[in-house]
This record gives structure tokens, sequence and C-alpha cells, in this order.
């Protein structure tokens, strides 16, 4: 089959407008992560459902859009700098994946966890305290980003049932820290922090900080979603 199907097809604002990340299972935005060519700048999202849908958008020495279904590359096409509307369309995919993938575990936090002790509550205050100054740290990292431009910012965003674990997560990798959130079937929320700092993502074998949470679950949902829409922010193509 020609190899100029890619580029005549169907339009890329209408698989934009059809892209709709609230039926999968499994979400992921990614920022500039695992570049072979430093100059490159990439954005791809990717969402796990009935269908596996992938959006790339590549910026290099030329600037397009990718679109694959189901592993196929149904379409791509170049960008140039007129075409302000696609780039405000990748922009509101990003966002709106987001949000669909944050939102999928609102229940789940604030479901009550039986059997919660005075001790728990200490141990979470004091959790909390942690991962807000962590957290606040990363945000003031990123405001950074937003002043210069030739930083780049190398994050990555995943959320639901993990396909290769089968296991519930909100997953946040930024700067050198990867952030686990494990949604348990008991409502009991498991969060472990990795510094994989000097050692490349995923490289880190023992958490820096770990924490079970039973009674504060919405206080730690809300400070990483601050993280991540601030990511989101920072990242948007211009």
């Amino acid at each position: 089959m020609s190899i100029w199907r890619h580029f005549f097809g169907q339009d890329p604002k209408q698989l934009f407008l059809d892209f709709n990340p609230k039926d999968s299972k499994w979400s992921v935005v990614t920022w500039n992560f695992d570049l072979k060519n430093p100059k490159e700048r990439q954005w791809i999202i990717e969402t796990v459902g009935p269908v596996h849908k992938v959006i790339q958008w590549s910026k290099n020495s030329k600037e397009d859009v990718k679109f694959f279904i189901n592993h196929h590359l149904v379409r791509q096409r170049r960008i140039s700098e007129h075409h302000k509307e696609l780039k405000d369309l990748m922009t509101l995919s990003v966002h709106s994946t987001i949000k669909s993938g944050l939102e999928t575990n609102h229940e789940f936090m604030v479901t009550p966890v039986s059997g919660a002790t005075a001790l728990d509550i200490q141990n979470e205050t004091r959790a909390l305290q942690w991962i807000q100054t962590t957290f606040m740290m990363l945000t003031k990292a990123l405001d950074s980003l937003a002043l210069d431009s030739r930083l780049i910012l190398t994050s990555a965003f995943f959320s639901g049932i993990e396909p290769s674990t089968g296991e519930r997560v909100l997953r946040v990798i930024t700067f050198n820290l990867d952030i686990f959130y494990y949604l348990k079937s008991d409502f009991s929320l498991h969060i472990a922090v990795f510094d994989d700092k000097n050692l490349g993502h995923g490289e880190s074998k023992a958490p820096t900080f770990q924490q079970i949470i039973k009674v504060t679950k919405p206080q730690f949902y809300d400070e990483i979603t601050k993280l991540v829409h601030r990511m989101a922010n920072v990242g948007e193509i211009h």
C-alpha cells in the first residue's frame, strides 16, 4: 500500500475531535521523554481501551503530527507556522487526557478506609508534609523552565490500569523523581517515590519515600493533581 495514504487521509482536525480519552483504561502523556536526538521536541498521548490510540507531535527541523490506531499509522501531517488551530487541538488533547486520567481516581480517593488508627493519622500528617515540601520544590523547578525557553521539560504522566502488571496506579515522572500512587483493592493508597538522580529513569530500586495512606487520601490526591497540571501548562506547545 502506498506510503502517501498517511499524508492524504482523514482530516487531522477531525482525528483530534474524535479523540476521547474517557473510554480508556490506561492513559499516558509524555513530554520529550527518551529522546534520541537532543534537538528534538516531542509530545506523545497514548490511550488504551477498546481502541489503542497514539498521537505524536514532533518538532525538530520539521514539525509534524502522527496519529496511530491499534499500532498502525493512519495519518501524518506536516505542521507549518500557520497551523495554530492544530497546535491548540494538540494542547487540548493533552489537557483532556490528563483531566480524564485524574478524574478516574476521584471516587477512590474519597472512599473511606476502615480500620484507621491514631498512629495512621500521625504518620500520614508527617508524610503529607514531606510530599508538600517535595512537590513545592518540583513546582518551583517547573516554573524556572517556563521562564527559560532554552530548558526542556522531560516528564511523563500515567493513570489507570498498568497493562503489564494489572495494577491501578497514578504515576508521575518529572526531573529526577518517579512518583507512584498505587490504588489498592482495600481502598488504601500506597505511595512510593524513587529518586533516579544520576541513574536514569526507573533505575533506582529502593524508594526514597513510602507510606500507606488511609485517612487523608484527598489531600495527597490534591497535591499530585496540582503538580500534574503545572507540568501540563509548562509543557504546552509553542
